[in-house]
């Protein structure tokens, strides 16, 4: 049995875990992001929130595809829609739905921090000044963001970015099943790498977003949306021992 496999024995088999043990710290230098802020009913967010103990900061989230593929412990890409969210008296990003394409790295995030991660392909292409991300799971396109970057050097493009939305820390639900199929334990988990992310370029254009739906994962309910504006952001990811690990905020009844 190869040593490096085994460390705290802290996920399943123990004798060759699934998840990378330590998980904390990695990287991803170069890592990539599509991001669009989309406008969506807010009565449909409300309806999703009410059974967490977040509620909606406006009727704006965060639809992105991103590429951590260069990723030192898990190459893997990822993609999903965020809410900005309030939490008692403080404010993040709560993640509704969230995708990727490698098992470990699902594993990670879902039994480490309670990021409610399945399985999708995903790409992030560029071509010229477009850049396309793309989700499909079980043969649909959950997620298509379309951008072009062409107006990015233009005044008038800058003047009309919609405000930044809150998207950090991100506030998790992090609930185990119990072997009877009741819950073992729920706790809301807090986790924000951003301090140590290093920007190497951001840049802005107007996209289309399309969301389409199947009975696990209805994101057609946020149809139609409002595009407000996308940014292609380009940078060094750090998930380092002081912000890489999540921290417990509460424990729910």
């Amino acid at each position: 049995m190869s040593k490096h496999l085994v460390q705290n024995g802290n996920n399943a088999p123990i004798h060759a875990p699934l998840i990378p043990d330590p998980f904390v710290p990695y990287h991803c230098p170069r890592q990539r992001s599509l991001n669009a802020v989309c406008r969506v009913d807010r009565a449909t967010l409300e309806r999703y929130l009410a059974p967490t103990p977040f509620t909606p900061l406006d009727d704006r989230v965060l639809v992105y595809v991103a590429d951590f593929m260069n990723c030192n412990k898990v190459p893997f890409m990822d993609a999903g829609i965020v809410v900005p969210v309030r939490y008692g008296d403080g404010q993040g990003g709560y993640f509704l739905f969230e995708y990727e394409d490698d098992d470990a790295a699902i594993a990670a995030g879902r039994d480490l921090w309670g990021y409610p991660k399945k399985f999708g392909v995903i790409e992030l292409l560029e071509d010229g000044e477009r850049v396309r991300g793309t989700v499909v799971r079980k043969g649909v396109t959950l997620i298509e963001i379309e951008c072009d970057l062409a107006s990015d050097a233009t005044t008038a493009a800058a003047a009309n970015l919609p405000p930044p939305l809150v998207t950090t820390p991100h506030l998790n639900l992090h609930v185990q099943p119990a072997p009877d199929g009741s819950i073992l334990n729920k706790r809301v988990i807090a986790r924000d790498t951003s301090a140590d992310f290093q920007l190497t370029s951001a840049r802005h254009g107007a996209a289309r977003v399309q969301l389409a739906g199947i009975a696990t994962d209805p994101l057609h309910e946020f149809q139609p949306l409002e595009v407000l504006g996308a940014t292609y952001v380009i940078g060094d990811f750090f998930a380092t021992e002081q912000n890489g690990w999540g921290r417990t905020l509460e424990v729910l009844r």
